[in-house]
């Protein structure tokens, strides 16, 4: 099923979920993976990971400025 402009609906289901809690706030993420995608979930998260980490050591030890990220 595809909307207008050919853009796929997500499914209504997620392929998985992760959920984690800290600082008294749970965080559940759904994660809906691209089927035609030619990246891995795991590519995406290291690159993930790599990046952040970077920021962090740039920032000479102090943790970055907190942003939200919409993916």
């Amino acid at each position: 099923m595809t909307e207008k402009k050919g853009t796929p609906i997500p499914p209504t289901k997620p392929d998985g979920v992760i959920t984690t809690q800290g600082n008294g706030q749970t965080i559940v993420a759904e994660l809906f993976f691209n089927r035609s995608g030619t990246e891995t979930f795991r590519d995406k998260l290291l690159k993930l990971i790599l990046a952040d980490s970077l920021r962090f050591s740039a920032s000479d030890g102090q943790e970055p400025e907190k942003t939200e990220t919409l993916r």
